[in-house]
């Protein structure tokens, strides 16, 4: 069986540029709900300044269990797919890859990843998360498990 990982960013995503801090939490909560053999993994730089346990509390008790991990934090630059090097990087890790492993990643900013990354859902920061990208990966697992 394929394992299945959203790698998850905050800013931009789970609250948009002017909105209240994870305003969009709720949205993307109903999504995940609907993919139960879905694990999360935060890509944010969130994880640089908080504990896992403190990131998880911003979601609700049943999505918290969930959120398995975070990424490594490497050494940043301005280099195109820094964010993708970074998820790459904990598959490698944790023994993943394409065979076992199917992932998406839920960001803001293209440039984290390389051109054209057919696994980014590139979410519109001025927003965060909408139905739209909720659709776009409840047809990515759907696609997966049926």
């Amino acid at each position: 069986m394929t394992r299945t990982i959203l790698f998850l960013d905050f800013d931009g995503v789970l609250h948009g540029e002017h909105g209240p801090l994870f305003s969009r939490v709720s949205n993307l909560e109903h999504y995940l709900r609907l993919m139960p053999k879905l694990d999360i993994v935060i890509s944010s730089t969130w994880r640089e300044t908080h504990t896992l346990a403190q990131l998880q509390a911003n979601f609700s008790q049943d999505i918290r269990s969930r959120i398995i991990g975070m990424t490594p934090v490497l050494p940043w630059n301005d280099e195109v797919g820094t964010r993708q090097r970074e998820i790459e990087s904990y598959l490698a890790m944790h023994f993943l890859d394409e065979e076992s492993c199917s992932w998406r990643a839920l960001d803001d900013i293209a440039w984290y990843f390389k051109p054209a990354c057919p696994r980014l859902i590139l979410v519109d920061p001025t927003t965060g998360f909408r139905d739209q990208d909720g659709r776009a990966l409840l047809a990515w697992y759907a696609h997966l498990h049926g």
